[in-house]
């Protein structure tokens, strides 16, 4: 028995070893992501420009919504000598939600986010070089520190990142659920992509979120300008990780076809 319970013990201790290093690897990569410089984004990458999608949301059964995907150019409501991207983003049905992105117009930096969901009450994000001014409703603001800066979400993100085989980067954002996500951002792949509004040459990009992996997602993003982002499959209402959602492009400008 004593012969046993060593035998035991070493299996044991062999198991942790081998298994440690996998471990230590997923939590370097934490740390790397908390506090590695934010990539560069390409601000000529991005095009003014209106997208229509087509959604299916897979909750028990499929259901199918569109969305819309709008990139424009303007100044900053409060500072009308601050030249700014805006990326507005609405899905229409079965939970109608919106997102507006505001970004500094030479390198992107995230300026201001505001949120509208059925789930939570609108909410207005105001970013400061080293924290965000968060507004609820009607509800009185609140400041939260940021240790490090952000980007915005990754699918405005990943239009301005220089894609190429190979590439992989980490990043950080600031998410509704009022914390900060860490990701790994790399291309897996090509692929041509069949859409509604045509077939793209693109790259597969890899999402991954490595604090919740409901938050990962795969984006194909078209190889050649203008820089597009031509299907995606994520989780539906992600915050909560509930159901699947596909989007693919079928509009390129103009009015939906009836």
């Amino acid at each position: 028995m004593p012969h046993t319970r060593n035998v035991c013990a070493k299996l044991l201790a062999l198991t942790v070893a081998l298994a440690a290093p996998c471990a230590l690897a997923a939590e370097d990569e934490l740390q790397a992501a908390a506090t590695a410089p934010l990539p560069v984004l390409l601000a000529d990458r991005l095009l003014e420009e209106d997208l229509g999608y087509n959604v299916t949301i897979s909750m028990g059964h499929d259901t199918t919504a569109d969305a819309e995907l709008t990139l424009s150019e303007g100044t900053l409501e409060s500072d009308a000598t601050q030249a700014v991207w805006r990326i507005a983003y609405l899905e229409k049905g079965p939970v109608s939600r919106g997102e507006l992105f505001v970004l500094r117009q030479d390198d992107l930096a995230l300026l201001e986010r505001r949120v509208s969901m059925p789930a939570i009450p609108d909410t207005v994000m105001r970013f400061r070089t080293d924290s965000v001014v968060l507004t609820e409703g009607n509800s009185s603001s609140s400041e939260i520190a940021l240790p490090q800066p952000v980007l915005a979400n990754l699918d405005v993100a990943v239009l301005a990142l220089p894609l190429a085989e190979g590439y992989e980067t980490l990043a950080r954002t600031f998410e509704v659920v009022h914390e900060t996500a860490h990701w790994r951002i790399a291309v897996v792949g090509s692929e041509a992509v069949q859409t509604p509004a045509g077939t793209f040459e693109s790259y597969k990009v890899a999402l991954t979120c490595l604090d919740n992996d409901s938050f990962s997602a795969t984006t194909w993003v078209t190889k050649e300008p203008p820089y597009r982002i031509v299907r995606r499959e994520s989780a539906y209402l992600r915050e909560i990780g509930q159901g699947r959602m596909v989007m693919e492009l079928a509009r390129i400008g103009g009015a939906p076809q009836e």
